[in-house]
């Protein structure tokens, strides 16, 4: 009887594709692991954007 065979890790053209494909999504995606279940991403928070434009003004008038 054979052994069934082992998960393989992604090649790097796969990390790459899957990489810009992510960054097409959600221009803030970034690489959180790469293993034998593929890739897997972390995406920014909604409370880091907010934070981001506290306190700033939205019009090129007001700056």
């Amino acid at each position: 009887m054979a052994r069934p065979t082992a998960p393989s890790m992604p090649t790097p053209r796969q990390i790459k594709e899957a990489f810009e494909a992510a960054k097409d999504l959600c221009p803030g995606a970034r690489i959180k692991g790469v293993g034998p279940e593929g890739v897997t991403f972390e995406y920014p928070s909604d409370r880091a954007a907010i934070d981001e434009w506290s306190n700033k003004p939205f019009s090129g008038d007001s700056a």
